[in-house]
């Protein structure tokens, strides 16, 4: 949705990081669009797939290695 490409983030995260940073932590970091793409099914009809910016992947990716030591010990116990 934003035009930056897997390849083109490190050069992006040069030039945007701090404000990125400040949006994180005062949250006010709003991810932007989804881009939906619709993926044939085998069995016919089509399946809509919601694509998230690069920026947003990153992010994400983030919390979650974050997270997920925290609550996967939470989940295997249960």
């Amino acid at each position: 949705m934003d035009g930056v490409k897997t390849e083109g983030l490190p050069g992006h995260l040069t030039f945007h990081w701090e404000s990125i940073k400040v949006q994180l932590l005062q949250g006010e970091y709003r991810p932007q669009l989804v881009r939906g793409v619709k993926i044939p099914k085998p069995s016919g009809g089509v399946r809509q797939l919601g694509i998230p910016s690069v920026m947003d992947r990153l992010v994400q990716q983030s919390i979650h290695q974050a997270l997920s030591p925290v609550w996967e010990k939470e989940f295997s116990v249960l």
